[in-house]
């Protein structure tokens, strides 16, 4: 192999790493992390994978689960078969994190939904001084979302993993009154609407579906948000861009305020558009 002297420190620093570890394969462990992330020692190899992955993608699998990784917000996320593949659409939240919140020092937020963690652990990231809790029920996704906040620690992102079913009632009893911020990207698409092969044959359909409308999670998220929120705390949830109007209406029935939906174009795909629905519990 031709390694450049940064490499070759790199890969030195890793062997100790490894060593200090305890692993019991080190050389053979090390010998396919240089040939997976640095470089390939069998070019045939690497070719063939090349085409079974690229068949995988032909055959509509998400890249994500083809790779097993996803960027977003500059964080390498580690995502498989079973799991939710966050999209860039979620940015919105931290823009408005960063634009408009009034969030204080020790500032409690939870991540609803969390699934592999990328919105709580991207405000984790830009908000060190924020108390982040990622919230997740499904047993695969908190595998994912676990090994993400141990993965990110080591770059100073600090957030908790709660395993929690939402939709008990007392399953976040002990939050009650005492978070600042509630942010969530639920499933919220309706049972019967047809999606791209992506999302709906080859993604796990509780993270996608959500009742006859999509808005069965929404609603149970907005009933515990008057649950668990201080005064003046913040509720923020993705949607889809047609269900703007009833999931303000919701916001309104619950007695939120300062409600308004964000439409990013920015941050929209193929996939669909960025939106966000934000409303304020009152004082």
């Amino acid at each position: 192999m031709s390694l450049t002297d940064r490499e070759y420190l790199a890969i030195n620093q890793a062997r100790a790493m490894l060593q200090e570890s305890g692993v019991w394969s080190l050389e053979d462990d090390l010998s396919c992390l240089v040939d997976r992330f640095i470089e390939r020692a069998d070019k045939g190899r690497a070719l063939e994978e090349f085409m079974l992955a690229v068949q995988e993608r032909c055959n509509r699998i998400p890249l994500g689960h083809i790779v097993g990784t996803v960027d977003f917000d500059d964080m390498p996320l580690e995502v498989g078969s079973g799991v939710f593949i966050p999209r860039p659409h979620s940015r919105v939240i931290h823009k408005w994190i960063e634009s408009s919140a009034e969030l204080r020092p020790g500032s409690k937020v939870l991540d609803l939904c969390a699934g592999s963690g990328a919105i709580g652990l991207a405000i984790a990231r830009r908000r060190p001084d924020l108390n982040v809790t990622c919230v997740e029920f499904d047993p695969i996704a908190v595998q994912y979302l676990k090994r993400n906040i141990d993965r990110l620690s080591c770059k100073g992102v600090q957030a908790s993993c709660l395993q929690a079913d939402i939709r008990d009632d007392q399953a976040l009893a002990h939050f009650t009154h005492q978070i600042d911020l509630i942010v969530a990207n639920p499933p919220y698409v309706p049972q019967a609407q047809e999606l791209l092969p992506e999302w709906g044959e080859h993604h796990p359909q509780a993270s996608v579906y959500s009742g006859a409308d999509g808005l069965e999670l929404i609603r149970q998220i907005i009933s515990l948000a008057d649950q668990i929120l201080v005064r003046d705390g913040w509720l923020v949830m993705e949607h889809g861009e047609d269900q703007a109007e009833a999931v303000r209406e919701l916001f309104r029935r619950n007695d939120l305020t300062d409600i308004q939906t964000v439409i990013d174009k920015n941050e929209s795909d193929a996939s669909g558009s960025s939106v966000m629905t934000i409303g304020r519990k009152p004082q």
